[in-house]
């Protein structure tokens, strides 16, 4: 305790765990931060240097400008969110084009998300990265907002070519998010070793090759599949060869944003999926066979989610299936709150105890009306 009468004091080894302990500040907060007093300083540059976001080819800039005047914040760097968009009135100039250069060619990096212009063509820029080794994430987002415009791409969408040469770059690569872009992907002509874990593909068109190639070398090491579209009726041949191949993957999350799909992967054959533990399917056209084929294609299912308001399962079919116990291992279940007949009709308040109670006498634990996604429904 400080004497009676004195200002408190605070320890400086308190300062780390005050500025860790809220994930939501902002930049002017940093600034005044470190203006308290020099023991401030470190740990605010710590944190605000972490992870930088340049939207902007000013922004780059400016801030390669600050790296190369105090090379002492380069060891705090642990990730970088790069989508520079151009001012289509004017052309970029040498300084920004070399401050770009000099960001990308930073070594000991681990997180990378390339997006605005850097999304066109992103294989361009994955050729200026130097520190590739270290990077462990990779997200290549082409979104842009309606007022985003390239200064001399304007009619170019965001694409990725995916070849030997990229692959290389990336040896120790665990997760790879690939949004809103046009994939090639291009066979391997030698095999190496992979570490990817994790794929995600939101809104992607696959437009040349196929998709188990574009994770080669890491089938036995992927765990979770994530994939989001506009219509996946041409991913479902692709989804069904990687529940093929990759032989200890433990999550799928198959999402139709269209809402008029319906799942083929589980239509007559469906892959046996001994390794699946969670699956989630939202937006599908899914009728009582859809379930069938999920048990008997993922029988050591743990979590299950099936969303959406094209459901056409009844919940005494639901209670049926639960009953059955055709899938021992579950443990969790989302399902939908009402059938689509069609109509959409919610269930009766009997109806729903009925589905309850089949889950409560199996120890299942029921979740049932919420909205779903495929981001969020299976932890």
């Amino acid at each position: 305790m400080h004497p009676p009468g004195d200002p408190p004091v605070l320890v400086d080894d308190l300062i780390p765990i005050i500025i860790e302990s809220n994930d939501h500040w902002w930049p002017r907060d940093f600034q005044r931060l470190a203006l308290i007093s020099p023991a401030w300083v470190t740990p605010v540059r710590k944190r605000l240097y972490a992870h930088p976001s340049l939207r902007s080819f000013r922004a780059c800039k400016l801030f390669a400008r600050t790296l190369l005047d105090n090379p002492a914040l380069l060891p705090y760097m642990r990730g970088l969110e790069l989508r520079p968009v151009a001012d289509s009135r004017r052309v970029l100039d040498e300084q920004e084009m070399q401050s770009l250069r000099y960001i990308l060619g930073l070594e000991g990096i681990q997180d990378v998300t390339l997006g605005g212009d850097l999304a066109l063509s992103a294989e361009r820029f994955i050729h200026f990265m130097a520190g590739t080794r270290t990077i462990t994430t990779l997200h290549i987002d082409g979104y842009s907002f309606p007022d985003d415009h390239a200064s001399s791409t304007v009619h170019t969408l965001p694409s990725l070519e995916w070849d030997d040469v990229v692959a290389f770059r990336f040896p120790f690569l665990r997760s790879l998010t690939l949004s809103n872009v046009a994939l090639a992907v291009y066979p391997q002509s030698m095999d190496h070793p992979g570490m990817l874990s994790h794929l995600t593909l939101n809104n992607v068109q696959l437009v040349y090759g196929a998709l188990p190639d574009l994770c080669q070398g890491s089938w036995e090491t992927l765990r979770v599949l994530k994939l989001v579209g506009k219509s996946t009726v041409e991913l479902d041949d692709e989804v069904r060869s990687m529940l093929e191949l990759c032989e200890n993957l433990e999550e799928l999350h198959y999402e139709a944003v269209d809402r008029s799909s319906h799942p083929s992967i589980f239509d007559d054959e469906p892959p046996t999926c001994e390794s699946l533990q969670k699956l989630s399917i939202s937006g599908f056209d899914v009728n009582p066979l859809t379930l069938e084929a999920i048990a008997h294609s993922c029988p050591k299912l743990t979590e299950l989610a099936v969303c959406g308001r094209i459901i056409r399962i009844p919940s005494e079919r639901w209670a049926a299936f639960v009953n059955s116990d055709a899938l021992p291992c579950l443990q969790r279940l989302i399902a939908p709150a009402g059938t689509n007949i069609p109509p959409f009709m919610y269930w009766s308040s009997d109806q729903h105890d009925e589905l309850r109670d089949a889950c409560k006498s199996r120890g299942i634990s029921l979740f049932s009306g919420a909205p779903c996604h495929v981001q969020q429904v299976l932890h």
